[in-house]
């Protein structure tokens, strides 16, 4: 005989199946969540991912576990190779959500610092890698933020390695960031490269991965496909311009129409200064240029802004997560 707790329970599993995620997998049942908003931007439930802007960090590892070695174990200069000065978690809570790793190994561990596996990293043509942290602390932080905020996306990004461990990338990225995320109940690797983001709310599907083309991945990761603005533009006395901005994307103006392709401007400069100095040359009222840009590539090829990348979030007096939340506002408006 049922009781009264059980007739309850009953009926919201059967509500649940009918009017939840399409497919009506158990698991997508069990996980069914209402989604209200995206991160923090309400009415962008029925946006895909290519009608949203996420803020992000360049080289989000690159000290965010503090000073940052050589392979030798010599300590690294920070005006070359250190890209950020606040944590995964800090970061988050600033409200990033488009992480880029570059990724080297350690094969084996070594005292306090070094940790055999996949380690975050800064390498650069001209100086070689310098060495952070283990890629799985990076992973467990952002498991444990997405399992406390239920109506976030995160989109991690691998992008650049060392070359002398593309083979181990190869053979162990896939199984370091699956087991950690193929067992986790507070989150899951979304394989849809372009979801619709109420869907990827309701399904707990809440995290995405791209990868390159240097180290192949199986599914459920998707292969890196975007537009970037990046051009290796030295400091000036500010920014880019929006005319700057805008010209390198009608460079590449076939791939920019097309929307299976993310749109990423690049808000950095990467010489002429320590890099916590060019940084202060692209964050602060600078950040308000982006809103502009938006508009520009909204009304040329109907379209916003996917990804922005900055050095040391968190620097300035204006936050780019601010600046990015005002972009999805208008997008919502305009894309809804």
């Amino acid at each position: 005989m049922l009781t009264r707790f059980d007739s309850i329970s009953k009926m919201i599993f059967l509500f649940a199946l009918l009017f939840g995620p399409s497919d009506g997998s158990l698991a997508d049942v069990l996980s069914f969540r209402k989604c209200t908003k995206v991160n923090g931007v309400a009415e962008a439930c029925n946006l895909h991912l290519n009608y949203f802007t996420l803020a992000g960090t360049h080289n989000s590892g690159s000290g965010a576990y503090g000073l940052m070695y050589w392979y030798s174990g010599v300590l690294a200069p920070s005006c070359m190779v250190r890209n950020q000065d606040k944590s995964i978690t800090q970061q988050l809570e600033l409200g990033i959500r488009y992480f880029d790793f570059d990724l080297a190994h350690i094969s084996e561990s070594s005292g306090d610092w070094w940790e055999e596996g996949l380690v975050l990293v800064h390498c650069n043509d001209n100086i070689g890698c310098a060495y952070s942290r283990s890629l799985k602390r990076a992973l467990l932080e952002i498991e444990d933020f997405l399992g406390r905020n239920q109506d976030e996306i995160v989109l991690l990004r691998f992008k650049d390695h060392a070359e002398t461990s593309r083979e181990y990338i190869r053979q162990h990225l896939a199984d370091e960031v699956l087991s950690i995320f193929q067992s986790s109940n507070k989150v899951k690797i979304n394989p849809d490269p372009n979801p619709r983001l109420g869907d990827a709310i309701e399904r707990n599907q809440r995290l995405l991965v791209h990868t390159n083309g240097g180290y192949w991945m199986r599914s459920p990761f998707n292969s890196l496909r975007q537009v970037e603005s990046y051009r290796g533009a030295g400091g000036t006395s500010s920014c880019f311009s929006v005319q700057e901005i805008m010209d390198a994307f009608k460079s590449d103006s076939y791939r920019v129409k097309d929307d299976r392709f993310p749109v990423q401007v690049d808000w950095y400069f990467n010489s002429g200064l320590c890099l916590w100095d060019l940084a202060g040359l692209c964050d602060g009222t600078e950040l308000h240029k982006l809103v502009e840009i938006n508009k520009r590539l909204v009304g040329e090829a109907r379209r916003p802004i996917n990804l922005v990348m900055i050095d040391y979030a968190g620097k300035g007096n204006v936050r780019v997560s601010d600046i990015v939340r005002e972009i999805n506002e208008y997008n919502v408006k305009l894309f809804t």
